[in-house]
């Protein structure tokens, strides 16, 4: 930062001010997430756009390679390590299909279960993006140490462990705002 007041900061200094009877360090936490996310996004949204791909396709692509030979899963495996819906990887899949970066086989044993699979060309792809876009998220975290790296990796893996905690446990105090008329 430049010294001035961001706005997530000037939010949570508007808040105290305003209701000093409540804590909105929450509001520090999940705003600064969604800033970085959205940032996040934005760069790797123009980065990947520059090779005609999207976000959602490299994540099916990086997932086919990462598996290791022959660069095959079934879209429900695909789904669960992407963490999305059978129904929206078929969309994915269809896209990449079309454009020759997989291609879908049936499994030699069982003719229901079909495989997608990347081609030659989306082989190529993605080892050519891959190092380059390792290279892009390295210049964006150029300003900070190992050790702060660790840092937050550290902190980000204690906030999804507590969220999926208190996702698991029954919500006690969110209450129900009446809606407003009008």
């Amino acid at each position: 930062m430049d010294g001035a007041m961001d706005t997530v900061e000037k939010a949570l200094d508007d808040w105290r001010r305003e209701r000093p009877d409540l804590d909105p360090s929450p509001v520090g936490i999940f705003g600064r997430l969604r800033r970085v996310a959205e940032m996040s996004r934005h760069e790797l949204e123009s980065y990947l756009g520059e090779h005609g791909l999207t976000p959602k396709a490299f994540d099916v692509l990086a997932n086919l390679r990462r598996g290791g030979p022959p660069y095959r899963k079934t879209p429900s495996e695909l789904a669960e390590s992407s963490l999305l819906s059978s129904g929206a990887m078929t969309g994915r899949l269809d896209s990449l299909e079309r454009a020759g970066l997989i291609c879908r086989t049936a499994h030699p044993s069982d003719r229901r279960v079909m495989f997608a699979e990347l081609t030659d060309a989306g082989l190529e792809l993605i080892d050519t993006l891959f190092p380059l876009h390792l290279a892009n998220e390295e210049e964006l975290l150029d300003g900070l140490t190992p050790e702060q790296r660790t840092q937050i990796t550290d902190a980000l893996v204690l906030l999804e462990r507590a969220m999926t905690a208190a996702a698991d446990r029954p919500r006690t105090r969110r209450r129900r705002v009446p809606r407003a008329r009008g």
